[in-house]
């Protein structure tokens, strides 16, 4: 018959099993010693030795003991996602509850939810009832195996497994199957349970817009058709709404029938550029509306289309004339009517900003044009003015980074160039909200739960602090009934430290603007600047002072003032005392202007962002022809130019290309690479401000046309083809470079640049997969527009004319991701499911009943010896070397037992027999009459007092003898000893 043992012993290393077989060399080795007084310590030796090395060996090995386990785990995987019917959750739920009733007292169960995520909803444990379930996983998508993957790590190695999967099997995101692969290597079972709509619901319409196509290219004036295909779960009336770039051309009625249905529609594409095209279907009890529309894109080519921005109107009349001379069309627009998303602007090939304030652009406008050059390889050119560069207020802003010119100015003659003081109003007043005013309230829609006054005017001096050069004095006076220093005159060039030096002003007391003028002023008079210049801010009245004399001072050492009036106060007298000190009043409707009237103000009495004097261009390179320097230049005769009259102050970047200079060395015509597009700065005008000569100058169209031309990006290369597909939950990129003979070009670097509405760039670098073509997927964006900007730049290798990647073939198209996936199907994949339980030896559940039958595969606990092995052999190591270094005989063993027993609970101790002479002592007193009768003289009987030596020169005398001495020992009496000596060593040799 067969027995089975319950219990197996089993290894995780058995390799080192073979140390096993030096054991024979162990017992060689230890062979017991004759040396040792005991032979049951010879034995007891040896057999320790031999105990260490199997300890040691089966340690090594990973001994571990194994036992068979009865109770299953089933870990239950429900589907939560959008396609998931409610009917059909709520009979997930049913089933689920009834199978947890049924089940093994012993068994564990664990509950996962998921749909684009997974979550653990109840760990391993014995319930047997239906928890309340309260998490909610991402639901617009279904990641049947990263769901799969948390079930098999809830798993313990002991027992039996199975997993129960509740899922439409409508997968959107990873691959399941993966996971069933996993699962059977590990012996899991998983069985699934598909939710499929109840009968009922049949009864509702499903419709959806699968897919919607138009050509990815067209010519301007052609008409394109886009074709739709609608799915319908059953016959059904619906309306079909066309929209081109968000217009609606046609609402059609339509019948559809069950499955797809297709429909075509036309578009002329008059304009150039980027065309979207939107089809919506709406029909009556649809199930979802999130999949009843769909999104195209067209891009029509024909001339460079170059918006136009104008800070004043009728200002850039003739730069439209010079650049329409050229071949370009224009679009002239104000600032505040600047496209908002990235497929918008694209449809310009450039846009020129002319004497454009920065805050006169709509929020993140300026984060959006530096993508639109960086990302999507567009052009942009920046023209002088008042109100441009850094007296525009674009120091530090992001267009900044797109230009090759910065803002701020860099000091040449190491001198300052302005020191300003910032006279600021602390009284008691400027402690209430800005908005306390009732009118401002109403006008701004702001409660009294706003700023400061004293707040906004820190901040106001913090941005003034900003525009300052390095060798700049700053200083700031607050005042209240007097003036207090809360920044001394100097140079700060720390912008934390003036940050904190600010932060301890307070609104209290009266107001005293005497005073705090009277401090500023003090402080200015010796001042080592250019320009010495102080901003007063005040919301109130001030008490009486000697004004006349102070303004006259202020003359006599050349300070400036200026005044910004935030609020009440006496505005005409205000007015006086700019108008007096030389410098400008900004009466200020509300608080929140006044940290831009600091701003201007300090760029305007700084004087160095705006130079207005007459001037002739220069060529960056002494000596040299400037039309060789740039193709900007090219055919231009700047011999024959008149003067500009001003300029923008700015400070070339360094990888920026300069090609004319201003007479103080600063830059006139500035370029770079920025990104994937070019930049422009033209720090002078092409108005009639600083260019009115040149408006008539024979050259200038010529110019302007070659400035914005440089900028625009390279047409629509026919050696690039791209293809943008979305697919499930990823995106593929395919792009096939050819050369000049129509073969497909290798070694090149290609990289694809994924802009959002937002601005918002995804860098994806493709793959080569064979002759001339790449390819990248990258995981499904969320639903929206992009635009894909494909580049192929030329590496050191393939081009060696240069060290570094030129781009040498570029494209850009367009990307829709519809909605998601989670909303295209409209049947149950039954065939992933039947899948995913056959890779496992599972099965589809159809009864509760079914869920806790028992597995084949039973599970085994398994217990692990190595470390009380090791331990083991640790511990008998040291006894080991005691029994063979420690010579134990039997009278130690026998004290040892009596020592043992009389420690024994309940024994009671017995005398012990007179012992005979011990053998040790007995040869102990046999030595020591040796040596007393070999080492010492016999002693007197009285012990007399020795006598002292007698000298060197008397006789010796012989001693008299000792009545006393002992009688000699015979010669008998000698051997007698030494007979005895011998028979005691060869008794403690036994």
């Amino acid at each position: 018959m067969n027995f089975t043992l319950p219990v197996s012993l089993s290894f995780l290393y058995p390799a080192w099993l073979w140390l096993l077989l030096l054991a024979p060399l162990f017992i060689a080795l230890g062979w017991p010693e004759k040396s040792l007084p005991d032979r049951r310590q010879r034995w007891v030796g040896l057999g320790l030795r031999l105990l260490v090395l199997v300890g040691l060996v089966l340690g090594l090995a990973g001994a571990q003991l194994e036992r068979p386990v009865d109770t299953v785990t089933t870990v239950f995987v429900l589907d939560v996602s959008d396609s998931i019917p409610v009917e059909a959750q709520a009979q997930a739920k049913a089933f689920l509850r009834q199978a947890l009733a049924e089940k093994p007292g012993d068994d564990q169960a664990a509950i996962v939810l998921f749909g684009g995520d997974a979550l653990v909803e109840r760990l391993p444990s014995q319930m047997d009832a239906m928890p309340s379930l309260s998490s909610i996983p991402v639901k617009s998508a279904t990641d049947i195996e990263s769901a799969l993957r948390l079930a098999l790590a809830l798993l313990p190695n002991e027992g039996g497994s199975r997993i129960v999967l509740f899922s439409d099997g409508q997968e959107t995101t990873g691959q399941a199957r993966r996971m069933a692969e996993l699962a059977a290597a590990r012996q899991v079972e998983l069985s699934v349970y598909p939710l499929t709509p109840p009968a009922g619901e049949n009864d509702q319409s499903e419709v959806l817009v699968e897919q919607i196509s138009a050509p990815s290219e067209a010519r301007q004036g052609q008409t394109v058709p886009v074709e739709v295909t609608v799915v319908a779960n059953q016959p059904a009336d619906a309306t079909l709404r066309f929209f081109a770039d968000g217009a609606l051309v046609e609402s059609r009625p339509v019948r559809l029938t069950q499955g797809r249905n297709r429909f075509s529609f036309t578009a002329p594409l008059d304009e150039p550029g980027f065309h979207r095209f939107r089809v919506e279907a709406e029909a009556a009890n649809d199930i979802r509306l999130q999949n009843n529309r769909g999104e195209a894109f067209t891009t029509v080519f024909g001339p460079p289309r170059v918006l136009v921005v104008e800070g004043a109107a009728g200002e850039v009349e003739a730069l439209t004339a010079a650049l329409e001379a050229a071949g370009m069309e224009t679009n002239v627009i104000q600032p505040g009517a600047l496209p908002q998303t990235l497929p918008d602007l694209a449809v310009f090939d450039a846009v020129v900003l002319a004497n454009v304030p920065a805050e006169a652009l709509p929020p993140d406008t300026q984060t959006l044009l530096a993508g639109y050059v960086r990302d999507l390889g567009r052009g942009l050119v920046m023209l002088g003015g008042p109100e441009s560069y850094g007296a525009g207020g674009y120091l530090r802003s992001p267009l900044e980074k797109a230009l090759p010119v910065d803002m701020e100015i860099r000091n040449q003659s190491r001198e300052p160039n302005i020191a300003l003081v910032l006279a600021v109003d602390k009284s008691g007043s400027m402690g209430a909200c800005h908005c306390d005013d009732p009118d401002l309230r109403q006008q701004y829609s702001r409660t009294t739960s706003g700023l400061p006054k004293i707040d906004i005017a820190k901040e106001a001096i913090f941005q003034a602090t900003q525009v300052l050069g390095d060798l700049d004095y700053l200083g700031v006076v607050a005042f209240d009934s007097a003036a207090r220093w809360a920044l001394e005159t100097g140079p700060h060039r720390d912008l934390n430290a003036v940050e904190q030096a600010i932060g301890g002003i307070t609104a209290n007391g009266q107001t005293n603007i005497f005073a705090g003028l009277t401090a500023a002023e003090e402080s200015l008079a010796d001042a080592p600047a250019r320009v010495k210049h102080i901003i007063l801010l005040t919301d109130g009245w001030s008490t009486a002072g000697a004004y006349d004399q102070l303004l006259d001072r202020f003359t006599d050492a050349d300070i400036t003032l200026s005044v910004v009036a935030a609020g009440g106060g006496s505005a005409e007298y205000l007015a006086g005392l700019a108008e007096d000190g030389g410098g400008k009043y900004y009466p200020a409707a509300t608080m929140l202007d006044v940290p831009q009237i600091f701003l201007k103000e300090t760029i305007r009495a700084a004087g160095n962002f705006i130079i207005e004097e007459p001037f002739l261009p220069a060529p960056a390179v002494a000596g040299s022809d400037s039309r060789a320097t740039s193709p900007i230049l090219r055919g231009v005769d700047l011999s024959s130019a008149p003067p500009l009259l001003g300029y923008n102050g700015s400070t070339a970047k360094a990888a920026a290309q300069v090609a004319l200079l201003t007479p103080r060395g600063d830059p006139l015509l500035a370029t770079w690479q920025y990104g994937l597009g070019r930049s422009a700065a033209w720090t002078s005008d092409f108005s009639g401000r600083w260019a009115q000569e040149w408006l008539d100058w024979s050259e200038y169209p010529q110019l302007v046309g070659q400035l914005v031309n440089w900028t625009l990006p390279t047409p629509g290369d026919d050696r690039l083809d791209v293809t943008v597909t979305s697919s499930g939950g990823e995106v593929t990129l395919e792009a096939t470079v050819l050369d000049e003979q129509g073969q497909g070009r290798s070694f090149l670097d290609v990289s694809a640049h994924i802009l959002a509405d937002d601005g918002t760039a995804t860098e994806i670098e493709l793959q080569p997969t064979g002759p001339g073509r790449y390819q990248a997927t990258t995981s499904r964006p969320e639903e929206g527009v992009y635009l894909a900007q494909i580049t192929a730049y030329a590496t050191a290798e393939s081009d060696a004319a240069s060290s570094e990647p030129a781009p040498v073939a570029g494209r850009t198209t367009g990307l829709v991701v519809a909605y998601s996936p989670e909303y295209a199907g409209l049947e149950p994949d039954l065939s992933l499911l039947n899948d995913l339980a056959a890779l496992t030896d599972g099965r589809q559940l159809t009864d509760p009943a079914q869920t806790f039958v028992p597995t084949p595969a039973v599970g085994r606990q398994t217990r692990p010896l190595w470390p009380s092995l090791l331990l083991l052999a640790a511990l008998l190591f040291p006894l080991d070397v005691a029994v063979r270094r420690v010579r134990l005989g039997r009278r130690e063993w026998q004290q040892a037992h009596r020592w043992l027993l009389a420690r024994l609970p309940g024994h009671q101790q017995t005398p012990p027999a007179e012992p005979s002479p011990p053998i040790h002592s007995e040869l102990f007193e046999a030595r020591q009459r040796v040596r007393q009768r070999y080492t010492a003289p016999p002693p007197a009987a009285d012990s007399p007092v020795i006598a002292p030596p007698p000298k060197p020169s008397a006789p010796i005398e012989p001693p008299a003898p000792s009545p006393a001495s002992p009688p000699e020992k015979s010669a008998d009496q000698e051997q007698d000893t030494l007979a005895r000596l011998r028979a005691a060593k060869r008794r403690a040799k036994r």
